[in-house]
């Protein structure tokens, strides 16, 4: 059963100044301020003290204690939270004026970016200078090489063997 409660005075004194005005009769001066809250005050007092009828009682005090039978399974959990999250189709592609290929709109070419960061990568150089350089390199690596008495080794060999252990690689993982 529900006992009548007599509400609190921070309740009293947040939101109901009638209430307040007729148990507290020295701080009667807001109702003389406010003419309108001289005419609610009849109606407003009794209801605040109402006692709540039985079954709305048992009722508020079953919504009170609603709690689920069972634990909600991660599952539907999941389906829950990404509800309207799936990914979208790309609709808006156009075709880079630079290299010819489809690209996003509104989005910088990503075969243009990588051969941009090609040419940051190797300061402009075209690619006859890089492959002298890389010459350049070898022999000054052959030739500590000789010093030391091992054999040489030659820049073509080596990039076939490393060309052919990438491509091992690649079939590897695509095997799996």
């Amino acid at each position: 059963m529900a006992a009548i409660r007599i509400p609190s005075t921070s309740f009293l004194f947040a939101f109901l100044p009638i209430a307040r005005a007729t148990l507290l009769p020295e701080l009667a001066p807001i109702t003389r301020r406010i003419p309108l809250l001289q005419q609610l005050r009849t109606s407003l007092l009794p209801a605040a003290f109402l006692p709540i009828p039985s079954l709305l009682g048992e009722l508020w005090d079953g919504l009170l204690r609603a709690v689920p039978k069972k634990k909600t399974s991660h599952m539907k959990k999941r389906h829950r939270f990404m509800a309207g999250k799936a990914l979208k189709d790309v609709t808006a592609l156009n075709k880079c004026s630079a290299c010819g290929r489809a690209k996003r709109a509104h989005v910088l070419c990503p075969y243009c970016v990588q051969s941009i960061r090609r040419w940051f990568s190797t300061d402009f150089k075209s690619q006859q200078q890089l492959e002298v350089e890389k010459d350049e390199l070898y022999e000054k690596y052959n030739e500590e090489r000789r010093l030391k008495g091992k054999a040489v080794v030659d820049r073509l060999v080596e990039e076939e063997d490393a060309e052919r252990a990438r491509a091992r690689a690649r079939a590897k993982s695509q095997a799996r």
